[in-house]
């Protein structure tokens, strides 16, 4: 009997999944602004429809990746390339390793960055004293509050969400003048091919995240599944990404060169709980893409180093030599860290991620 006919997939597993995507979308980095600004807004008209297009692409990413993980049963993101890219996947499952190391160590910096920005905005706390009390919040989180932070994920995601909300709405009101002016002129800062470039590296950079959603994805045990999660999250990212642009838009001569454009925003409101319930969500969400991403650096790689016969040492060790990286890192600023940092990954991800699962797994998941 055929598993896709007697297999029925409950919407709320399909969207259990596609929260996950939300969540690792709508992180720190988002949460600031300063991606979105960075990859879509600071380009002017097309940031009204571009990002969705995007999201739409990574969408269809997700959904042959996470097909072909079905198809073949394989949910571990270095083997599932290796059969992807298969007979040529060993050193297409290097690249994945290497580039997804290098995204973790770079989310790590960017939110320690971005906290130590926030710090140095509210409190007039100097950057490097930020940087250092956010490093040892990092570190003590990742050896004693596992639980904690796992638990207060999706509360983080959901207060991320709601006061994003409110922002944008009340922002888009605050200066809807400007976004209609935009809307009217076409006005745009560069043209199309260096516009749809950028989109393409966010597009890339954002696709690393399928090294996670394969493992979220067990539960979506057939096609039918498989195409709601990617529908449902398509249309959850692609809105929330879409009012974030159409509000800084809305700002845009404001935040040109904020490292926190959002928050830039909220202090124009004048709506002191506003500003600080915003800052405090903005710091858990750094504290939860932060430490999470510390997490899958320790489980990849804890069982290297046996010759430590004490898997909590070896853990603490990983997880010190990662933040120790990634606090140097984020030295060079949360802007820096946004353009190059994400910029580059970005572009190698096209051509290593993008373009082979999107061609080889039109190809294979119809054979199969």
């Amino acid at each position: 009997m055929n598993n896709e006919n007697t297999n029925v997939v409950p919407l709320s597993t399909v969207f259990g999944v596609a929260s996950v995507w939300f969540g690792a979308h709508v992180g720190g980095g988002f949460a600031t602004g300063n991606q979105t600004r960075t990859f879509f807004v600071k380009f002017g008209y097309p940031s009204i429809f571009l990002p969705f297009i995007i999201v739409a692409l990574i969408g269809f990413v997700f959904y042959e990746g996470i097909l072909f993980a079905r198809n073949n049963n394989e949910y571990n993101y270095h083997n599932w390339i290796e059969k992807l890219c298969a007979p040529y996947g060993k050193i297409m499952g290097y690249i994945f390793d290497i580039a997804y190391l290098l995204l973790t160590i770079v989310a790590v910096g960017a939110s320690i960055a971005g906290s130590a920005a926030l710090l140095e905005n509210l409190f007039n706390l100097q950057y490097i004293i930020g940087v250092a009390i956010t490093g040892v919040i990092f570190f003590v989180l990742t050896i004693f509050g596992a639980d904690l932070v796992r638990k207060a994920s999706t509360a983080i995601t959901l207060l991320i969400l709601i006061f994003l909300t409110i922002v944008t709405v009340s922002g888009l009101k605050a200066n809807i003048g400007n976004l209609n002016i935009i809307m009217e002129t076409k006005e745009t800062a560069a043209p199309m091919s260096t516009v749809l470039y950028n989109g393409l590296k966010y597009a890339g950079f954002q696709s690393l995240v399928l090294a996670i959603m394969l493992g979220a994805s067990k539960p979506l045990t057939t096609k039918k599944s498989v195409k709601q999660f990617a529908i449902l999250g398509v249309i959850l990212n692609g809105v929330m990404i879409t009012m974030s642009c159409l509000m800084m838009l809305a700002h845009l001569s404001l935040i040109k060169d904020e490292t926190l454009p959002i928050l830039t925003i909220i202090k124009q409101l004048n709506s002191t709980p506003l500003l600080y319930a915003y800052s405090i969500t903005l710091f858990l969400a750094f504290v939860s893409t932060g430490v999470g991403c510390i997490f899958g650096i320790v489980a990849r790689y804890e069982n290297s180093f046996e010759q430590i016969g004490d898997i909590t040492k070896r853990r603490m060790l990983i997880s010190l030599v990662s933040m120790i990286i990634s606090m140097f890192i984020s030295l060079v600023g949360l802007n820096t860290l946004v353009v190059k940092g994400y910029g580059y990954l970005g572009i190698l991800s096209i051509f290593f991620l993008i373009i082979p699962t999107i061609v080889l797994g039109i190809i294979k998941n119809r054979k199969y």
